[in-house]
């Protein structure tokens, strides 16, 4: 047992008590459907949305403070293997699994998308609106005409899960988004525990790498302990999960020379969203610069390039949906998000030029956005063209994050595609006060119903979350002062093992 009083098992208890009332809170709080006959997750009144908005609030924080105290465990030498944080990972993930989805209302897109392909009709020409009654009525507004802007195997997915609960049972078509999100979730555990594993025992040789079950323990603190993981992989049931889960799958294979069964993998992630197609690139640049001489990378590189490229006609057709996915995958960008740098930036030079008659605010915003996506694929190209030296999984997610930060759209999940590969191979990089902050900003930035807040929703989120914090304060070890004197209590067994060589 510590002797700051923070131990692994506290650290689970609190995180567990905190998935609870989130989850509680999301009864009433969440992103709830309206008008469908399944009436268990019906919209409450007033009184009881600010109840679990409080509950969702506290439960939020007691999550997140358990997450740190956690990490500074790690960090500061305690012996927690993979088994036990695998453990502490599903005592965290279950209590959220009945309940609505929360911090996003997209699972109700892919439910409409789902029931557009049941019905044959073409999801990259149609949006939901042409459904009608409460499946398109719970697709937010923006995305009412909007066709799918996801690629063939995540349509296929919705179709599938659509086409075994019936259109008309929404609650049951979105627990089916769930239990696939769960897949993608048991996938990322298996992929980066075994990355992880690889580069402590020296199959890896980039940065940050660490030793035996610590490594592994310390990339899944990272890469799904996270609370921003655990609210959107699971409580919001997106298909990033799918999409990650197979992109460190994929990545595992090529690691351990199994090149042809990993394009196929990671061509599988692309054709769910193609951002992954830039892991395909880090794993390939990687193989290909391992060669022995020029010769054999060229015919590697030209075996990746035809199994690609057959994995991609055969994935297309085995699917159904056809081409038209890429034509839709400029959809997201229609949406204004205030996480986009280059977007941000195009308003205020659309307001400036507007105010001095040079110019309009669309083009402005057009041509700042066009910078910004040229600076991340040159960001893409510098990782690709040193991931024979860092490694697939550290270029790959250097290479995402540089694509998020750059991308005309940006939502608070989109960090995850860079943070899970990142975190299987360099989770101490994670672990620093500053990256951990950003993350937490990001997982504030949403709120559980996904939809804009009132001031009584607001109110009772900071009632909420401030009683979770003054009862820490009360009952338990700071979390902020927990870091600092674990850090002090691992020195100070140093020096004693110093003095007892000595």
């Amino acid at each position: 047992m510590s002797q700051v009083g923070v131990t692994v098992r506290g650290c689970r208890l609190l995180g567990t008590l905190g998935s609870v009332l989130l989850a509680a809170g999301s009864w009433s709080a969440g992103a709830l459907p309206f008008g469908v006959p399944d009436g268990v997750w019906a919209p409450r009144s007033p009184a009881y949305t600010v109840l679990g908005a409080a509950a969702s609030y506290a439960g939020l924080v007691l999550l997140v403070v358990a997450w740190w105290r956690l990490g500074g465990l790690l960090r500061a030498g305690e012996p927690v293997g993979r088994g036990r944080m695998r453990s502490v990972l599903w005592s965290w993930v279950l209590p959220l699994v009945p309940g609505p989805v929360i911090f996003s209302n997209d699972a109700y897109s892919y439910v409409a998308q789902g029931a557009l392909a049941v019905r044959g009709w073409d999801v990259y020409r149609l949006g939901p609106s042409v459904l009608g009654g409460p499946l398109a009525d719970n697709v937010p507004e923006v995305w009412q005409d909007a066709p799918a802007p996801y690629g063939p195997v995540a349509v296929s997915a919705t179709r599938a899960v659509v086409a075994l609960t019936g259109e008309h049972h929404t609650v049951a078509a979105v627990l089916g988004m769930r239990l696939l999100a769960l897949f993608g979730l048991a996938l990322i555990v298996w992929s980066v525990g075994r990355l992880a594993s690889d580069w402590a025992s020296g199959r890896g040789s980039g940065p940050c790498s660490g030793s035996g079950d610590a490594a592994a323990a310390g990339a899944l603190w990272a890469a799904v302990l996270n609370p921003l993981a655990l609210v959107h992989l699971v409580g919001g049931a997106h298909n990033e999960a799918l999409m990650i889960g197979l992109m460190v799958a994929g990545l595992v294979a090529f690691r351990r020379g199994h090149w042809v069964l990993g394009t196929v993998v990671l061509v599988s992630a692309a054709l769910v969203k193609v951002p992954a197609a830039v892991a395909l690139l880090c794993a390939a640049a990687w193989s290909v610069g391992g060669r022995p001489d020029r010769r054999a990378g060229w015919l590697r590189a030209a075996g990746i390039a035809l199994v690609g490229l057959a994995a991609l006609v055969l994935g297309v057709a085995v699917c159904g949906q056809g081409w038209g996915w890429l034509s839709t995958l400029r959809g997201p960008a229609q949406v204004y998000t205030v996480l986009s740098p280059s977007t941000d930036v195009g308003r205020v030079l659309g307001l400036l030029s507007e105010g001095f008659g040079v110019g309009t605010a669309g083009g402005a915003i057009a041509a700042a956005r066009s910078v910004g996506l040229v600076l991340g694929v040159c960001l893409v190209g510098f990782c690709v063209g040193r991931a024979p030296r860092t490694g697939p999984e550290y270029a790959a997610g250097m290479a995402l994050l540089g694509l998020v930060v750059t991308a005309p759209v940006v939502q608070p999940w989109y960090v995850l595609w860079g943070i899970v590969p990142l975190a299987s191979v360099a989770w101490r990089l994670l672990e620093t006060t500053g990256v951990r902050l950003v993350m937490l900003v990001l997982l504030f930035m949403v709120l559980p119903s996904g939809t804009s807040a009132t001031w009584s929703y607001g109110v009772a989120a900071v009632t909420g979350a401030s009683a979770a914090l003054a009862a820490l304060v009360a009952w338990g070890p700071p979390v902020l002062g927990t870091l600092p004197r674990l850090r002090l209590q691992e020195r100070a067994r140093v020096r004693a093992a110093v003095r007892t060589r000595r």
